[in-house]
């Protein structure tokens, strides 16, 4: 695999002459001659001494092409074991192609280092080519041309040796062919910095729910119910999201960038971003108040800046990938470059569904479960990578994991994703955007996308290991402290350049248990293909009043599983644009301390948090929260409090406690709960031996399930179950694109006029006797429910005695007085039967038909207020006693046969004289043929089957 990256012999003879002309080649660039004979001296001597397998592992890293490179100026290295990559930045490390080849700009390696080097070689230029790129090169044929996405270097803009086919303005990409035999030339020239391949994006898989309570929404919404993302436009870059589904209705603002077609995943993803709620409680998105703006991700580069202008939008979801990519391409290039000339703008990425995988390239190739975020964007620093989580708390297998191919800690937060980390970015999205709102509401502004992505970061809630991790990044969204975070103004903002220092004081309010304090900034954009990504390095730390220094947590970036699971050590971070100290028990007045050790003029920006002593919060359910009764579900809470304890319900106010749990860990943060099956509110309890921690009110109530009972042309009626202590029942109505108040109802059916109520979608919700709401039902769409003016099924069969059994399922027995069944003799029907209607949902009649043959019937529903409703009619044939009955005789213009079975069955008339005036095969179990040109007059019908004759009838034809 990473001989791509090189030009060496594959035999020990070959190595010999190449030394030659390495040398050489070293001496011309002014290379320290004597050091480097030594180094490629030492370097044969170790590759004589290996073992034959250690040979043939060396051997086998030769170049998939036949030409040699040019004189590139770079050397690939092969070490004995994985080495950690910020030991080779001094060498220039260039990019690292697995754990232990790496390519390097300088090759003066002391004695130590000589000691765990297996190979120094000159390396070609395929460096600056992706893996997928080199191996579809690799497969190509000698006369083929091969597609390139190729990024242009930024000094030099003329690229040769290839056929350019599309540009991609203001980024320096473009689309080129370059032919296999010119391969070599391409690579070498310095207009070009990075190769990729085209790559196809595709969705990180559906999901059917939310759950709004991991991360807080349902708490956000009530306590803060004036956010909910007016006027905001938020970017879906996918396919179209269905515009008539009712939770999206009036959600779309046109583009002219729009895919061309609609799928369902799109249609989600815009539900758990906006949606409105009109289906139901799980069709509410996070910012229900504003617009959806769709771009096809069939460009995986960035969508023009100007497209982001003109629509207004200052945050875009990205919930698809390309598959594992280990590297800073093209496209992390260009979002960084975006998001840094428009800072306002968030893009927020899917982790990936592939955590269960191992890269295949890269400084972590091979390590199954860690770098495998599915797609070269989501690997840039500016955006906002999210995980999933299930509703345990735990990082889903599937769920993507870091670290980024440098060693950054990605993803950055993680959010309910149980079915993939689609839904994940879509509710971080929705989150965004309600602290963008906040952010405008406080400050006056638009909010810069690291200022978001910073207080997201500091407010998430720590799950998994202690501290950050590479599954779980910095923590659980909590989106209910980022908006306490902004309405607060727990936050500072300042510039700093190179060697420049900035501190911010800070006192800790008494019985603090743990501050938090993140770092962010935008940092530019690195060069394509760059070993490191980091461009401007800030460094984060606060000092105490006794001067006590307090460093950010860092985690291991060496590619071994053990080190990348380890738990997070204090240090210097230099591979980051987020950073984050946290302080346990801290007191006094305090120093945010932000530094530039590179870079000139860095903006940056600082959230903070105090967690008090002794504090639990109520996560789920929270204050107004609506529990559906009798399901099991997860209470929730949030404490840095440890031991054991209790928990409990009460229903009245506190004044009993009934047991739901013991022994129930504080830390762990939830246990399960059957719901009463009751409408009432309720109180639950955490309890300690000296400690209770009661949560706010909360309703319990059972969503009505609303049934169609009429569906007539003129009228309609709706019904549903009748909830004990509801004192009526509030009916909504779907108007415009919104639901709305239409009327309040102490019955348990809504009969209406078609022509006073124009909808055909409604929802219902009780009300409580004390006056408080309960559960709104789902809408439903009273036409689509199978059932027409009282007659929900209507059935007519023949059994074994050729009698016609009639049956009839109502939909509502509302002002239903007598049930009639008739029969139709000639061309009107007439009454066989009739009788009252009981308390019964379901009827039967038995007719016994006087003769063989076609037979018709329908029930009449007569109303206690005269009027009458038909079914439609039913049809049946009756053979009484044979096989075969036709009909009408005498017969004009057509023949009926009607058979009990079908066979290899044959029909045949004959006139009077024998002969035979039509043949046909019988297909159906009711035949009808034509007569048409049959003169009137006496004929034999007969049938076949087969040879043999089975049934015969003189029939009469008439005019």
């Amino acid at each position: 695999m990473h001989g791509n990256f090189l030009w060496m012999a594959g035999r020990r003879s070959a190595i010999h002459s190449e030394y030659f002309s390495l040398n050489s080649r070293i001496d011309q660039n002014c290379y320290p001659s004597m050091k480097i004979r030594a180094l490629i001296l030492l370097t044969l001597f170790i590759t004589n001494c290996l073992s034959a397998q250690e040979r043939t592992t060396a051997d086998s890293i030769v170049l998939r092409y036949s030409t040699p490179p040019s004189a590139s100026g770079y050397y690939l290295v092969k070490y004995r074991t994985a080495v950690a990559t910020a030991s080779l930045q001094k060498h220039g490390l260039i990019r690292s192609v697995s754990p232990r080849h790496h390519i390097v700009q300088q090759a003066n390696f002391d004695s130590l280092e000589l000691k765990q080097i297996l190979l120094v070689v000159p390396a070609n230029n395929n460096w600056k080519c992706s893996e997928g790129l080199l191996q579809q090169a690799e497969h190509a044929h000698p006369e083929d041309s091969i597609v390139v996405q190729a990024t242009l270097a930024k000094e030099d803009k003329s690229l040769q040796y290839c056929r350019i086919t599309a540009a991609y303005p203001p980024y320096p990409v473009v689309t080129a062919l370059v032919k296999k035999d010119d391969w070599a030339a391409f690579t070498a020239q310095r207009a070009l910095s990075f190769a990729d391949r085209l790559r196809k994006a595709g969705t990180e898989i559906l999901v059917s729910n939310a759950l709004p309570s991991s991360n807080y929404i349902n708490a956000l919404q009530q306590q803060y119910p004036d956010l909910q993302g007016m006027g905001q436009v938020i970017g879906l870059k996918e396919e179209k999201f269905d515009t008539t589904d009712i939770d999206l209705l009036g959600k779309a603002v046109p583009s002219a960038l729009a895919a061309a077609t609609t799928s369902e995943h799109a249609t989600i993803m815009g539900t758990l971003i906006a949606g409105t709620g009109n289906s139901g409680p799980s069709g509410r998105g996070v910012a229900p108040g504003a617009h959806l703006s769709s771009s096809t991700y069939n460009r995986l580069l960035p969508d023009d800046p100007a497209y982001f202008r003109n629509a207004g939008i200052t945050l875009q979801n990205h919930s698809y990938g390309t598959g594992i990519e280990n590297y800073y391409g093209a496209e992390a290039v260009a979002y960084d470059q975006l998001i840094n000339a428009q800072d306002t703008l968030l893009n927020v990425f899917s982790s990936g569904n592939s955590g269960n995988q191992a890269p295949a390239s890269g400084t972590y190739q091979g390590l199954a479960g860690y770098a495998n975020l599915s797609g070269t964007f989501k690997q840039a620093k500016n955006v906002l990578v999210a995980g999933g989580i299930d509703t345990s708390y735990g990082i889903p297998i599937l769920s993507s994991k870091g670290p980024s191919y440098d060693g950054r800690i990605v993803p950055q937060v993680v959010a309910y994703g149980q079915a993939g980390t689609s839904d994940a970015a879509a509710t971080t999205t929705g989150i965004a955007a309600i602290v963008q709102e906040a952010c405008r509401q406080t400050y006056g502004a638009t909010p810069a996308a690291t200022l978001v992505k910073t207080i997201l970061i500091n407010s998430a809630d720590d799950i998994g290991n202690l501290y950050p991790d590479y599954s779980s990044g910095f923590g659980l969204l909590n989106a209910l402290e980022a908006i306490r975070t902004v309405k607060e103004k727990r936050l500072f903002n300042g510039t700093v350049t190179a060697g420049g220092t900035q501190t911010f004081p800070l006192a800790v309010p008494a019985n603090t248990r743990r501050l938090k304090v993140t770092l962010g900034w935008n940092d530019p954009a690195a060069a394509a293909n760059a070993a490191k990504a980091l461009v401007n390095d800030l460094d984060l730390w606060v000092t105490d009043e006794a001067g006590k220094r307090s460093d950010p947590w860092v985690l291991s970036a060496y590619p071994s599983a053990d080190s990348l699971a380890g738990t997070a050590r204090r240090g210097r971070d230099s591979i980051n644009n987020q950073e984050q100290v946290t302080i346990d028990f801290p007191t006094g007045n305090l120093q945010l301390h932000v530094n530039a050790r590179t870079g000139s003029s860095q903006p940056f920006f600082l959230a903070y948090q105090f967690i008090p002593l002794s504090s639990l919060e109520w996560k789920y359910p929270a204050a107004g929260d609506m529990l559906t009764a009798g399901r099991n579900i997860a209470i929730r809470w949030s404490t840095l409090q440890s031991g054991i304890g209790t928990v409990s319900f009460s229903a009245d106010s506190g004044a009993t406690w009934v047991q739901i749990a013991t022994n129930v860990s504080l830390t762990g943060g939830t246990t399960r709960w059957q719901v009463p099956a009751a409408f009432t509110q309720g109180l639950l309890r955490i309890s300690t031996t000296d400690t209770a921690w009661t949560s706010n009110y909360f309703s319990i109530s059972t969503p009505p399930e609303i049934s169609t009972g009429l569906n007539c042309t003129d009228s309609a009626l709706l019904y549903w179950p009748a909830q004990a202590n509801a004192a009526g029942y509030e009916v909504y109505t779907l108007s415009g694109d919104a639901l709305s108040f239409n009327r309040y109802t102490t019955d348990t059916f809504l009969l209406f006029s078609r022509q006073d109520i124009n909808s055909v979608n409604f929802a219902v919700r009780p009300m409580h006797k004390n006056g408080w709401a309960g559960l709104k039902s789902n809408t439903v769409n009273f036409q689509e429910q199978g059932v027409g003016c009282y007659f929900r099924q209507v059935l007519a069969d023949v059994d074994a005695e050729d009698q016609v059994n009639i049956f009839a399922v109502l939909s509502s027995l509302h002002l239903l007085k007598t049930i009639v069944w008739e029969r139709r003799d000639g061309n009107s029907y007439v009454g066989l039967d009739s009788m009252n209607i009981s308390s019964s949902l379901s009827y039967q009649y038995t007719d016994n038909p006087p003769a063989s043959g076609l037979y018709f019937y329908r029930i009449k529903l007569v109303l206690t207020d005269g009027r009458t409703v038909y079914s439609d009619v039913q049809q049946v044939q009756v053979l009484r006693n044979r096989d075969f009955h036709v009909f009408p005789v005498p017969a004009s213009g057509q023949l009926t046969l009607m058979s009990r079975e079908l066979g290899n069955y044959t029909l045949q008339l004959t006139d009077m004289y024998g002969r035979t005036v039509l043949t046909q095969r019988i297909v159906q179990l009711l035949h009808t043929v034509s007569l048409q040109g049959i003169p009137p007059g006496i004929y034999i019908c007969a049938v076949y089957n087969g040879s043999k004759k089975v049934f015969v009838k003189k029939v009469v034809v008439i005019l």
